[in-house]
């Protein structure tokens, strides 16, 4: 039993090493740790939160992948800039419960529904979604589905449901360019769900991991291919749900204000997906590129960032 309490610990404090100790303390000072109840599965929330409850808040919804921990620094940036910042942990990944490697687009996206309801119930500032990489997809599904937020930011603009992007952001991109490959993934994926619905793929084989930074980043990866909290596997269900599941509003009717940021050295999804993605988007629309790769987590990037984000929200304030 002391053993089982150990390793337990030892997966829930693992965040720690992507910090150093003084930033690992001070989001243990201001950090809450909450759960909401979303399609019969409780999601953990982490929660820096104001004192003021009018003050602006976003939700910040994290990739295939991630969970809410990794993403500290910027969560500690923006609260002191006085925002109340919500992280929600998707179903099956990062302290959420559910089942670790078999989920559809569609339950994903009500989850972020769900966070955004209940972020909107407890605060009455102006509501922001984030989503980043695949979350950006996740986001606008949520948004479209009738989340309650004021305004979106996308980092990286991918489309569920879009046979094209089902493929551009995986390690077989290259693949899309040769005729009939798109549409013979689909039926491939299609008939292997139908026959094998929770049959596991290594989460591992399906995107560039080992090109999520930069060459100038060369501590994040081997501390995340060895973190114990990120999904290791996605059954077929889960995949056939990324070419079906297109939003329910096209992006060409957005009428959200939105602001999509493009990592220009991206090397794990090539930065014209989210170009042209941003080229569809309806509604008032702000593009932004910022030169790192799929992720960063230097300093210079976190102010970067956050100075980016903080802008968009002050110009959306209301």
């Amino acid at each position: 039993m002391e053993s089982g309490v150990k390793e337990t610990t030892k997966r829930a404090d693992y965040w720690r090493q992507y910090f150093d100790e003084t930033t690992a303390k001070q989001s243990d000072a201001k950090r809450q740790a909450m759960t909401i109840t979303s399609d019969g599965v409780r999601l953990h929330l982490d929660v820096y939160e104001q004192s003021d409850r009018s003050a602006p808040t976003l939700l910040f919804n994290h990739g295939g992948g991630g969970y809410s921990r990794l993403f500290v620094p910027v969560a500690l940036a923006l609260y002191e800039r006085g925002y109340t910042v919500v992280l929600p942990d998707q179903r099956g990944q990062g302290y959420s419960e559910g089942d670790r490697s078999d989920f559809t687009v569609g339950e994903l996206a009500r989850n972020v529904a769900d966070a955004a309801a209940w972020a909107r119930a407890r605060y009455s500032g102006r509501l922001f979604l984030l989503g980043a990489s695949v979350g950006s997809g996740l986001a606008y599904q949520a948004a479209a589905l009738g989340a309650p937020v004021d305004a979106l930011i996308l980092h990286n603009l991918y489309e569920f449901g879009s046979e094209r992007d089902a493929l551009a952001v995986s390690r077989f991109a290259g693949l899309a360019k040769v005729p009939g490959v798109v549409t013979l993934s689909r039926w491939l994926t299609g008939l292997g769900a139908a026959l094998l619905p929770r049959l596991k793929v290594p989460f591992g084989l399906l995107g560039r991991f080992e090109q999520m930074v930069d060459e100038r980043d060369t501590r994040f990866y081997p501390i995340w291919k060895a973190d114990p909290l990120p999904i290791k596997a996605v059954s077929l269900r889960y995949l056939q749900s990324t070419f079906t599941t297109p939003p329910p509003i096209p992006l060409e009717q957005n009428r959200l204000p939105a602001l999509v940021i493009n990592p220009t050295r991206d090397r794990m999804v090539a930065p014209a997906v989210t170009r042209r993605n941003y080229d569809r988007l309806g509604g008032a629309k702000t593009y932004a590129e910022i030169p790192v790769g799929h992720w960063a987590t230097d300093a210079a990037f976190v102010q970067e960032y956050v100075g980016l984000l903080d802008d968009f929200m002050r110009r959306h304030a209301g």
